[in-house]
């Protein structure tokens, strides 16, 4: 599952699209549905950051943008190769899908949390 937070500037997702993967220098089509309300985002990755490609994929998302007006909460996902740097479509897009899951988007909290500092004491009984 992956895990995002709204308000971030380089969030990173880790997922596992080699092992599908048909063509030689992929763009990978990512299509976000939210689950209650059916928003829908559609990002395409084009660089691939892993250091082991063959094992896994890592890409920089930018969720400040990406995600921007987008409620929090859960929302499936399903990644496509394709040779273009720039289509949406995921009906253009190599079929079957390379990988299906889920990502919660959590919110950016506005406030920090200040700790109480009142002592602890103990009772104890040495019987």
């Amino acid at each position: 599952m992956l895990e995002l937070t709204t308000g971030q500037t380089n969030e990173k997702i880790i997922v596992t699209l080699s092992e599908l993967t048909t063509l030689a220098a992929p763009n990978y089509l990512f299509i976000f549905e939210h689950i209650t309300t059916k928003n829908i985002v559609a990002l395409v990755m084009g660089a691939d950051e892993s250091l082991f490609p063959e094992r896994f994929n890592q890409f920089e998302i930018n969720t400040m943008v990406q995600f921007a007006d987008q409620p929090p909460g859960k929302w499936n996902y399903t990644a496509y190769e394709q040779a273009s740097p720039a289509n949406k479509d995921p009906l253009l897009a190599v079929q079957p899908a390379l990988e299906y899951g889920q990502m919660n988007l959590y919110k950016t909290e506005d406030f920090d949390y200040d700790k109480y500092n009142e002592p602890v004491t103990y009772k104890s009984y040495n019987g």
